[in-house]
């Protein structure tokens, strides 16, 4: 078996998804978060919209497996499909798309 083929064949077990949201807006830091600087306090990215899997070729197009644009989420802050919530449901596109990618469960 090539080399290719075995990376490919293992491709679902490696993917690591990057969180992308429809897009950002920026909003300041709330008081009790470590300021920088003198005193200010450093903008945070809060994303608006659905979170959307990106994966190793939308890190370089800005598209989601859905292939919907979206801004890249900070992955220190962001994990798909963790942190979804009620203001940022996750697309059930790219949900399908990265569940079919894990491959079939076995029970147990």
């Amino acid at each position: 078996m090539s080399l290719a083929r075995a990376s490919s064949d293992n491709h679902a077990e490696r993917e690591r998804w990057i969180a992308g949201a429809d897009s950002v807006i920026r909003r300041p830091r709330p008081a009790h978060t470590r300021s920088v600087g003198a005193g200010r306090r450093s903008p945070t990215s809060v994303p608006v919209g659905r979170l959307h899997a990106v994966g190793d070729a939308g890190l370089l197009t800005g598209r989601a497996l859905c292939l919907a644009p979206v801004t890249l989420l900070d992955p220190a802050q962001w994990r798909w499909p963790d942190d979804a919530d009620e203001l940022r449901p996750l697309c059930w596109t790219c949900l399908a798309l990265t569940h079919a990618a894990e491959g079939p469960h076995t029970g147990g």
